[in-house]
């Protein structure tokens, strides 16, 4: 398995949660927030490696990170936040797949950032986003060449 394939299936689950679809969401894709119709999106980016650990010998684990931003298009003050919140709670749902459907040995949320305000050019709050952080780890078997 590859990095490109667990985000694959990482998108696959957050589009199964509620209020997500393949529409509104993307891998490392920030155009569709100007794109789409929809008022709400998650983009998934790599956050990197938490960490690289020896099992045995010959494998060893390696512990992704990926961030899944959610963005809610800004309305008001109160209702763009309940919204947000919102769905940030719907994509919590995919901690009931640990393994992602697939071969990944474990996955969990470890973090929910601050909300963040994501300013127009023009001035003026225009967005909404909250990030996610899904730790998943992959255990990768070495055939040594020396």
């Amino acid at each position: 398995m590859s990095y490109e394939t667990g985000e694959a299936l990482i998108l696959t689950r957050v589009q199964a949660c509620t209020g997500f679809t393949a529409t509104n969401t993307s891998r490392a894709n920030w155009k569709v927030l100007n794109g789409g119709a929809s008022d709400h999106y998650a983009i998934l980016k790599c956050g990197g490696v938490a960490a690289i650990e020896w099992q045995t010998l010959k494998s060893y684990i390696v512990r992704w990170k990926t961030s899944i931003e959610v963005w809610q298009r800004y309305k008001d003050d109160s209702s763009t936040a309940t919204s947000l919140y919102g769905y940030v709670a719907a994509i919590l749902a995919i901690m009931a797949y640990p393994h992602l459907g697939s071969t990944i040995q474990d996955s969990d949320i470890t973090e929910i950032g601050q909300t963040e305000e994501m300013w127009a050019e023009s001035g003026g709050v225009s967005w909404l986003r909250q990030t996610l952080t899904l730790e998943w780890q992959e255990s990768i078997m070495v055939s040594f060449t020396e």
